[in-house]
């Protein structure tokens, strides 16, 4: 990348941070993904999966993978069906086009992914939130408000965060921000996103991003907290990676760091 044709420092930060060794390292005191376990199946619950699977007896495979936490595979009406009276039992055209997709794997297949490791990717959220928590004080609305000298989080249920935002900021959301900060006088609402790949879900995370950074309004300073993919600039080939999100992020006038660059970010307000 040309840091020349950036036109914001913390992004320029921002990618070196990335192109230093030891950068999704260092990530794990934000994000601290743990080793990805298969999850046990009790060997009873295993050999009858198998031997229902075997003999297509449909009606006792679905109940027994109703009373298990995950499907084979990614079914998005699996929770409706399993969850919901009569679900099953009303649309058989949906049961039939499940129960092909199981018969389409083999017996073994279908305990193989059953045992498969859940998708860490999930749980970034809630771990940015955990390590804000750890790094930051908190203190409640009133408080929040009248504090005027050092860093503090506002402490606050996601209603009544939201309604500080929009009453007494006076900034247009729909939801609370993942960042909800006061350096000194100078309040910070950041908005943060773990990703880990171009595409789908992912690229429209990274517009919510821009459309977040985009909207400041007033003295209020909004910022864009990005870690992963965007700040990629190689491929392993020695190509130029060219994805549009990624260099929307990275040409971005406004401020989109690294989470491992906020303390040093929020420092500067004080």
């Amino acid at each position: 990348m040309d840091t020349a044709r950036i036109r914001n420092r913390w992004v320029s930060k921002s990618l070196r941070l990335f192109s230093q060794r030891a950068y999704l390292d260092k990530l794990l005191a934000i994000y601290p993904l743990q080793t990805a376990r298969s999850q046990q199946i009790p060997l009873h619950i295993h050999n009858e999966i198998i031997m229902l699977h075997q003999a297509h007896d449909t009606p006792r495979l679905l109940r027994l993978l109703k009373k298990l936490k995950k499907f084979p595979y990614d079914e998005p009406l699996w929770y409706l069906l399993k969850n919901v009276r009569g679900c099953l039992a009303q649309n058989p055209q949906q049961l039939r086009r499940i129960t092909s997709s199981l018969y389409t794997m083999t017996a073994q297949e279908t305990v193989i992914r059953l045992a498969a490791p859940p998708k860490l990717n999930t749980q970034m959220g809630p771990m940015f939130a955990v390590w804000l928590r750890k790094k930051f004080p908190l203190l409640p609305p009133d408080k929040f408000e009248a504090s005027n000298r050092g860093v503090f989080l506002l402490d606050a249920s996601e209603k009544d965060a939201k309604k500080f935002v929009i009453n007494r900021l006076r900034q247009e959301l729909d939801k609370r921000p993942d960042l909800v900060c006061k350096v000194n006088k100078k309040y910070v609402l950041g908005e943060a996103k773990w990703i880990g790949q171009p595409g789908g879900n992912q690229s429209k995370q990274v517009k919510e991003v821009l459309l977040f950074c985009g909207d400041q309004r007033g003295d209020v300073k909004r910022v864009g907290i990005i870690d992963g993919f965007p700040w990629a600039v190689k491929r392993d080939s020695g190509g130029r990676i060219i994805n549009k999100e990624a260099l929307e992020v990275q040409k971005s006038p406004y401020d989109i760091i690294s989470a491992l660059l906020l303390p040093e970010y929020l420092e500067q307000f004080r």
